[in-house]
C-alpha cells in the first residue's frame, strides 16, 4: 500500500493496540472548551505541562472531549509536500470528523465526547505539532457550535475589554501587540478564539503558537469583545467603520485554514454566523503608522 495519501477511518482506529505504558491524563481548558488527553506517555508529561502552562487544569466540569492517544502502525498519512494547507486534511464521515496530517491521523465525534489520535513518531516533537493542529481544528469547530469563530488576529485587553486586530500575514498583528507595551494585556498575537457566552461575545486566551514564531499567554483569561479592527499600514492613524458586507468578507478571509471544510453540508452557515456576530460586534478598518499612537482613534471608536 502507498502511504502518500493514507486516509483511514473507523476500522483502522478500532484496531490500534492499547499502549504498553498507560501513562497519565491531562485536561486542557481553552475558554469554554475542554479536552482530556488520555494515555500521555509518562516521560512526556513534564514537557506537556511546560508547553501548555496555565491551560492545564479543570474548569469544574466534565471534559467536552476525551482524546485517546495511540501509536500508529503507519509511517505517515499525508505527503509532507504542499505547505501549511496540507498540514491538516479534514473530512466528515457520519458522526465523525477525521483529521489527517503528515505524522498523525485523528477523529472526534460531532455529537459525542470521544476522539482518538494516532501518532507516527514518538517523543515530545512527535506529539506537540499534531496536538496543536488538532486543538486548533477542534476549537474552531467548538467555536462555531457556540456561535463564534477562530480568527487570525492579535487580541489586546484594555480597561477590561478586548480589541481584536486582524489581517493576513504581515498586516501588523505582532506589531500592534509589541507597541501596546504596558498599556494593555496581550491575549494573543496569532490566533484569537471568540465565542458567544451569556448573550455576549467573549475573547479567550489560547495556548497556540505560530508555527515559526509568536508569543503565548500562559494563563486562561476571558474578556468581552470591544470591536474588530482590520489592519492596514498607512501614513496616518485613522479608523473607519466597515459596512456590514465588507466586514463579513474581511473577517471571512482571515479565518485560519483549520476552518476549511468544517461545515461541509452547509457552506452558507459560516457566512450567516459571521453576519449574526458582526451585527453585534462593531468592525472597523484601522489605518496605522506602526506607532503606539494608533490607540487614540481605536479607543475613540469604542467610546473610550
Amino acid at each position: 500500500m502507498s502511504y502518500s495519501e493514507f486516509l483511514p477511518e473507523a476500522e483502522f482506529f478500532d484496531r490500534l493496540p492499547l499502549p504498553a505504558d498507560p501513562g497519565g491524563d491531562r485536561t486542557l481548558v481553552i475558554g469554554p472548551i475542554s479536552v482530556r488527553l488520555e494515555a500521555i506517555p509518562q516521560h512526556l508529561l513534564t514537557p506537556f505541562d511546560d508547553h501548555f502552562l496555565g491551560f492545564v487544569g479543570s474548569n469544574g466540569k466534565e471534559a467536552g472531549l476525551s482524546l485517546m492517544l495511540r501509536r500508529a502502525n503507519a509511517p505517515k498519512f499525508l505527503d509532507a509536500r504542499g505547505g501549511l494547507k496540507r498540514a491538516c486534511l479534514q473530512r466528515a464521515v457520519g458522526d465523525r470528523i477525521y483529521l489527517y496530517g503528515h505524522t498523525f491521523a485523528a477523529w472526534f465525534a460531532r455529537t459525542g465526547n470521544q476522539g482518538m489520535m494516532a501518532l507516527c513518531r514518538a517523543g515530545w516533537p512527535g506529539l506537540r505539532v499534531p496536538l496543536e493542529i488538532f486543538l486548533r481544528v477542534y476549537c474552531a469547530w467548538q467555536a462555531i457550535e457556540r456561535g463564534g469563530f477562530l480568527l487570525h488576529a492579535a487580541s489586546i485587553v484594555r480597561d477590561g475589554r478586548t480589541y481584536i486586530f486582524f489581517g493576513h500575514s504581515g498586516a501588523g498583528k505582532s506589531t500592534v501587540s509589541r507597541l501596546t507595551g504596558d498599556s494593555g494585556f496581550v491575549l494573543s498575537d496569532d490566533i484569537t478564539l471568540v465565542t458567544r457566552e451569556a448573550d455576549a461575545y467573549q475573547a479567550h486566551s489560547v495556548p497556540f503558537r505560530a508555527f515559526d514564531k509568536g508569543r503565548v499567554v500562559s494563563e486562561r483569561r476571558t474578556y468581552p469583545v470591544a470591536g474588530l479592527y482590520q489592519l492596514a499600514q498607512a501614513r496616518r492613524n485613522r479608523v473607519e467603520r466597515l459596512p456590514a458586507a465588507r466586514a463579513v468578507a474581511a473577517v471571512l478571509s482571515c479565518l485560519p485554514f483549520v476552518t476549511d471544510n468544517l461545515l461541509p453540508n452547509d457552506p452558507a452557515q459560516m457566512m450567516a454566523l459571521l453576519q449574526r456576530a458582526l451585527a453585534e460586534i462593531p468592525a472597523f478598518r484601522l489605518e496605522f503608522t506602526r506607532s503606539a499612537d494608533f490607540w487614540e482613534p481605536v479607543l475613540a471608536s469604542s467610546g473610550r
